[in-house]
C-alpha cells in the first residue's frame, strides 16, 4: 500500500484548517467545540503511542517498559511534558545502555 495519498491528505486537511482559522480570524467558535478541541493534543499524543507500541520491531520490550514508567511519571506528575521527557529518557537508557 502506498503511503503517499493518505499523508498528502491528511498534510491538505491540516493545511486547510490552518488556512481557515487565518482567514477568519474573528469567528466565534461555540463553547462545546472550544473543549471538544482541548483534548486534541492528548488524543494525538494516544495515538502516535499506541501506533509505535504496536508497530513490531526488535525494541518492542524496551518501548514497552518506555511507555509503562512514562505513564507512571504521567499518572503522578500530571504534566505532559514530564511524560513525554521520562518516556524518551527511559527509552533512550535502555536502548543504547
Amino acid at each position: 500500500m502506498s503511503y503517499l495519498v493518505p499523508v498528502l491528505a491528511m498534510g491538505a486537511g491540516v493545511y486547510g484548517l490552518r488556512i481557515i482559522g487565518f482567514l477568519l480570524p474573528a469567528a466565534v467558535v461555540p463553547p462545546a467545540w472550544e473543549r471538544a478541541l482541548a483534548f486534541v493534543p492528548i488524543a494525538l499524543l494516544s495515538a502516535l503511542v499506541a501506533v509505535g507500541l504496536a508497530a513490531p520491531t526488535q525494541a518492542e520490550p524496551v518501548r514497552w517498559v518506555a511507555a509503562a514508567g512514562a505513564a507512571v511519571v504521567a499518572w503522578r506528575v500530571r504534566q505532559m511534558w514530564a511524560c513525554i521527557a521520562s518516556g524518551m529518557a527511559i527509552y533512550w537508557i535502555l536502548r543504547f545502555a
